[in-house]
Parts: structure tokens; sequence; C-alpha cells
């Protein structure tokens, strides 16, 4: 370290020291290409959810909020993540089998009174279909994730 510290001015880099920094050098960026290579796949989602994301906040690549977003889901344990996904599932079924029996889905604002009577009349939450639960979610997550490592690894 004592030759590395700009301070010292008595010492001069040799060739030897050269070569050793740039083998270093050469070593990071060795490590990081293979590490990239080593996950292509996570690589490519998370290049296409970066590229969402800055359309999303309609920011350059150089804003730290995109990172900020994805940084947070790495972060987030993987059950929060499938209930958050099971959520999602739920509320977008749930609202696919109300348009299947002709309830229209939009702000209640936005209806007549006569339709919403009608919808109230003819719906009962009996009619859904089951809900996804935890362990249905898990078990197909996991088939699909394995197929597509599979198939694209």
């Amino acid at each position: 370290m004592f030759k590395l510290n700009p301070k010292n001015n008595i010492w001069k880099a040799t060739q030897k020291d050269a070569d050793a920094i740039n083998e270093i050098i050469e070593f990071v960026e060795s490590k990081h290409r293979q590490q990239l290579n080593s996950n292509e796949l996570f690589a490519k989602l998370y290049i296409t959810l970066f590229g969402e994301l800055l359309k999303y906040y309609n920011c350059s690549v150089f804003d730290p909020t995109p990172q900020k977003a994805i940084n947070k889901i790495l972060d987030t344990p993987i059950e929060v993540i499938i209930q958050k996904f099971i959520d999602k599932a739920n509320i977008t079924e749930t609202g696919l089998q109300m348009e299947e029996v002709g309830i229209e889905i939009k702000d209640i604002r936005l209806k007549s009174i006569e339709q919403i009577e009608k919808e109230t009349d003819y719906f009962s939450m009996d009619m859904l279909e089951p809900q996804m639960t935890y362990d249905e979610a898990v078990k197909n997550l996991e088939a699909m994730i394995n197929f597509a490592i599979n198939e694209y690894s």
C-alpha cells in the first residue's frame, strides 16, 4: 500500500508494478464477464425490467430510481413476492370471471344506478371459482421457473 499512496513521491512504478495492476484489472473484468455469462437468464430479466422501469419512471439510465426499485425487489423475501403475485392473480381472475357473466369492470362512479342494481341482483360472490392458494402458486411457479431454467440455460 505504501507504493500506491500518491503522497509518497519517492516511488516510481516499475514495469512489474504496472503488469501486476493490469493483471488485477484483467482478473476482475474476467470474473465479471464469467459471472454475467453464468447468470444470463437473470441478466435478461434484469435488463428487461430495467428498461420497463425507465419507461415507467420516465427517466434516463443515469437516474438511480429504476435501479433502486430493482434492488428493493431483490431484497424482498420470496414469500412476500409470491403473496403479491397471488393477490394480483386472484384480483385479475375475479375481474375476468365477473366480465364473463356480464359485469363491466370500471369505476363505480361511472356506472348508472340501473347498471349497479342489475349487477348486484345478478352476481353473488359464490359464483366465483376458488382463488389460488399459496401452495398452488408455489407449485406452479416452481414448475414454470424450472422449465424456463431447463429450456433456456
